[in-house]
């Protein structure tokens, strides 16, 4: 695998001896990665080699991947294409990768591919989503948490007129509201507890009431998203829904063990905790598969108000100094976008 370095102090070295090694973002131990060789097979008959252009990292689950929380049980389903190492440290994860095809009959299009951050990777063909001439490569690093959203509004099966609320204003939440009111028309409530992410939130180019959790109704909602990773969070969504309401919880715990109170209206209010999770298609949509999802979120991505969702991209020469700072919860941007050299 190789030793830490620097993006720009290996490339020479490396690019005489092996022009199939790249660098990429490892994560070493817990809580500490950087930028390391990784080896690029060779381009079979079925496959693409793309050049990165951006990478995309979700927040909470690259984070419970670098501080090593994930559960032995959740090895396996967790593992993304092109993930080296494992998740007992040390791995090259990440999900969120869109570069320019280099050869074949769509050299120099973009596409969207599940892969680690690194500045090249070979796939599969079956594995690229081409993204329609004249989309930001950058707005495509929001598929994998805009697939999230959509496949949550899925498992919800909301019904017009009820009452909706998302608790939990990072990415997914974010993109949340905008599905509810793109698709939907709805105009959600979102419930934040920390006051730069609401007035962040209070800006979107969407329609959305922002409000403090000490503001939310009690005991009104038919159906709450809940997004936060925290247990705290997950309570609030439970105490907010009314009879027969359901949260939809999209988070992900990995290791932290998580209580909520379900002794009191939980039980006689007949109401539900429904898992929603992007790896399966919701259960009443199953029949059309992820091609008819892709393609929904394909066609989402063409709203250029997710822009807003972006700050300045971090260099990818930069991603061990940006990661220590995730992993100690030190980044306010909801959708970290890392650019490459030569993109």
């Amino acid at each position: 695998m190789g030793n830490c370095c620097s993006a720009a102090g290996r490339a020479t070295e490396i690019s005489v001896a092996s022009p199939r090694v790249v660098l990429g973002y490892w994560v070493t131990s817990q809580g500490q990665g950087c930028l390391r060789d990784v080896a690029l097979p060779a381009v079979g008959a079925k496959d693409c080699e793309l050049t990165a252009i951006f990478t995309g990292v979700s927040k909470g689950t690259e984070r419970l991947v670098g501080m090593g929380r994930v559960p032995a049980e959740c090895a396996e389903p967790m593992a993304c294409r092109g993930m080296q190492g494992n998740m007992q440290l040390p791995v090259l994860y990440g999900y969120s990768f869109v570069g320019r095809l280099t050869a074949g009959e769509h050299a120099g299009r973009s596409a969207f591919t599940m892969h680690p951050h690194q500045e090249r990777a070979v796939v599969a063909r079956e594995h690229l989503v081409l993204l329609p001439s004249g989309m930001p490569p950058s707005r495509a690093t929001l598929f994998p948490n805009l697939e999230t959203a959509w496949n949550a509004m899925w498992d919800a099966e909301l019904i017009a007129g009820e009452r909706v609320a998302v608790v939990g204003g990072g990415a997914v939440g974010l993109l949340l509201t905008f599905v509810l009111q793109s698709v939907l028309g709805m105009r959600v409530v979102l419930v934040e507890s920390d006051p730069l992410r609401r007035s962040r939130a209070a800006r979107l180019p969407w329609p959305v009431e922002v409000i403090d959790p000490a503001d939310l109704p009690r005991g009104t909602f038919d159906a709450v998203f809940h997004a936060t990773g925290h247990g705290e969070g997950l309570q609030l969504a439970i105490d907010a829904l009314g009879f027969e309401g359901r949260v939809l919880d999209l988070s992900w715990y990995g290791t932290t063990k998580v209580s909520v109170r379900l002794g009191g209206r939980f039980h006689y209010q007949r109401q539900r905790i429904i898992a929603s999770q992007v790896a399966t298609v919701a259960r009443v949509h199953r029949a059309g598969g992820y091609a008819a999802r892709t393609a929904a979120v394909l066609e989402l991505l063409g709203d250029s108000r997710l822009d807003s969702l972006f700050d300045a991209p971090i260099p990818f020469a930069m991603l061990p100094e940006f990661f220590a700072r995730l992993y100690h919860g030190d980044v306010e941007s909801p959708c970290p976008l890392v650019s490459y050299p030569n993109s």
